[in-house]
């Protein structure tokens, strides 16, 4: 094992990707050898020294370890862009967050960001659309979006199906999920979402909604290359997400995630509410918020955000999702602002009067907030939002 990965002078050139991460050493070990060890793993090293890499190609190729905070568990680790197949995400998460998370010399590691740089940024499509690709689609660029997805998720018949969706004139979009095929041999996972995508291009689709963790990195790649002649704005959706970030100390960030899906270049990602059921702080989210729409993110040391310079790559339309129904619009608009889709499912379903209605309530909720009006107000003259504070307010 090398022992000279521990180089706080180095100074990562204009090529290296650098990383994040929390670590936690086991019992016995000591920080630095823990740091080490980690970068060794994630890198060159094997358990046991080598013939095979000679002293030139490890010097050209090792890693370097260029902060270390014992005290706060923060280690960063500069890599040489040798290392990886740059434009192949399967490739670099093989590498730095791949066997490290194994290791027994740790108790817990979690990557909390990676620093792209502008070779492996070109090296990538990014988003088709993106966020303001989708607002000029719609014709709506001075609010936040309204949408929503087909309740029940699976089960319906295409005839209940449509009749959901069908009389929507109310909504910017509809995202919808289709049930997988049953008792049936696939030719493979690739080929079948790829087929999916274009029986829903050849049905008049304009939107694809894709679960991003459980489809896999390698399949949305194959999506985003394909969606050049398919011209669907694609729909990130996380489920499965919190299997990987929801452990602070161990996983992966939603951060990195979120980098992931911009790099890749889907057009629309989930990120949290702050309100609503799903699990997400105020910080967390708006950071995640900011990694999605900013051209250049600054470091801050505090929630372990390094700097990006996102170049030619386009923005991601930002989604909160998970819990919403139109009381929770004002609170959303001051989070948010108007760079945002707000997705409602059983906030519009469940509406007393009907979906129809719900989804009028919800782009009143929005259309009050804008314009300063109490949502009690502005419910005054506008029944369907009467109906959605009686039943949650």
């Amino acid at each position: 094992m090398l022992k000279d990965y521990i180089d706080l002078g180095y100074k990562p050139t204009k090529q290296d990707i650098v990383c994040e991460y929390h670590i936690e050493p086991a019992q016995g070990v000591g920080f630095e050898d823990a740091c080490t060890h980690m970068a060794g793993e994630s890198s060159i090293d094997t358990w046991s020294d080598i013939s095979t890499l000679s002293p030139q190609l490890a010097e050209e190729l090792k890693p370097h370890v260029i902060f270390t905070d014992e005290k706060q568990q923060t280690v960063r680790v500069a890599y040489t862009q040798d290392l990886f197949e740059i434009n192949s995400v399967p490739q670099i998460l093989s590498a730095i967050a791949g066997n490290i998370f194994s290791m027994k010399l740790l108790d817990n590691l979690r990557l909390m960001d990676i620093t792209f740089p502008e070779d492996v940024v070109q090296a990538f499509r990014g988003p088709k659309y993106g966020m303001h690709g989708v607002k000029d689609l719609l014709g709506v660029t001075d609010r936040p979006l309204v949408g929503t997805i087909v309740k029940p998720k699976v089960g319906l018949t295409s005839e209940k199906h449509a009749e959901v969706a069908e009389p929507q004139p109310h909504e910017d979009y509809w995202s919808h999920k289709r049930e997988g095929h049953r008792g049936k041999k696939k030719k493979g996972f690739r080929e079948d979402l790829l087929k999916r995508a274009g029986i829903l291009k050849d049905l008049g689709g304009e939107y694809a909604m894709i679960d991003i963790i459980t489809v896999g990195w390698s399949a949305l790649q194959s999506l985003r290359e394909n969606n050049e002649d398919l011209n669907l704005v694609l729909h990130a959706h996380r489920c499965m997400h919190s299997a990987l970030t929801r452990n602070p100390r161990h996983g992966v960030s939603m951060l990195v995630i979120a980098k992931l899906i911009r790099l890749i270049g889907l057009d629309q990602l989930h990120i949290g509410t702050v309100v609503g059921k799903m699990h997400g702080e105020r910080d967390e989210v708006l950071a995640l918020r900011d990694e999605c729409v900013l051209g250049h993110v600054p470091e801050n040391h505090y929630l372990h955000v390094l700097e990006q310079d996102w170049g030619r790559i386009k923005p991601v339309f930002p989604v909160a999702s998970g819990g919403l129904e139109p009381t929770m619009v004002p609170e959303l608009t001051k989070i948010f602002g108007k760079d945002v889709i707000m997705q409602f499912g059983g906030g519009i379903h469940a509406h007393p009067m009907g979906t129809v209605s719900g989804a009028m309530a919800c782009r009143q909720a929005v259309d009050a907030s804008l314009d300063g009006i109490s949502l009690e107000e502005y419910a005054k003259t506008h029944s369907e939002l009467k109906a959605a504070l009686d039943k949650w307010g």
